[in-house]
């Protein structure tokens, strides 16, 4: 089910289909609004938040090119975060209740949907885990290590420190302090927002 293809998919769906422009810290749908739609992303950056009782933004996803989003919305009655553009945006919107009945009637689509719903419960496993880290220097550096492609060693952020730091559930003041130490131990490099892993010399 590719929700980035309209035209890929059944004529039932495509007649529901919307596209939305957003511009910069535009909201898309608000915590506990009436769940009605499921999105793609077309073009831009959304990140889906929730606000703590103490003011602290917890970053569920960060939402690129490509990619779906809301997917449990088909079943739940609200939307469960907030999605916020992080730069100018084009979403694609789908009916839920089309893709229900989509995936009821139509086993190829309801497998393809069940990837994409695994594979975000690896992203969401992975963020889970790098919050366990209670040390900001190894939650930065685990955080590096899984941002790096098999067998490469470089990482060029499409994102601000800022941002980074928000969805790492840290303040910018302490990413910027610990990759400053990281860069002094010799353990990482910075170029702007370029940043490479140092191999140790065996």
């Amino acid at each position: 089910m590719d929700l980035l293809v309209p035209d890929s998919l059944p004529s039932e769906l495509q007649k529901g289909v919307n596209y939305q422009n957003l511009v910069t810290g535009q909201l898309l749908f608000h915590y506990r609004d009436s769940a009605k739609f499921i999105f793609a992303l077309e073009i831009g950056r959304i990140r889906l938040v929730r606000y703590t009782c103490e003011g602290r933004i917890v970053v569920f996803q960060v939402v690129r090119a490509g990619e779906s989003f809301a997917l449990s919305a088909l079943f739940s009655e609200i939307y469960l975060c907030n999605a916020i553009a992080e730069i100018p945006s084009r979403v694609i919107s789908y009916p839920k209740s089309e893709i229900l009945t989509a995936l009821q009637t139509q086993p190829d689509l309801a497998i393809s949907f069940l990837q994409n719903s695994c594979h975000k419960n690896h992203s969401l496993k992975t963020r889970l885990e790098l919050y366990s880290i209670n040390s900001a220097r190894d939650r930065i550096l685990q955080y590096l290590l899984t941002q790096v492609a098999s067998g490469e060693n470089n990482i060029n952020f499409d994102r601000t420190y800022k941002d980074i730091a928000s969805e790492l559930g840290l303040s910018p003041e302490t990413l910027y302090r610990n990759i400053a130490e990281l860069e002094k131990e010799g353990i990482i490099h910075r170029t702007g927002r370029r940043i490479e892993l140092i191999t140790p010399e065996t």
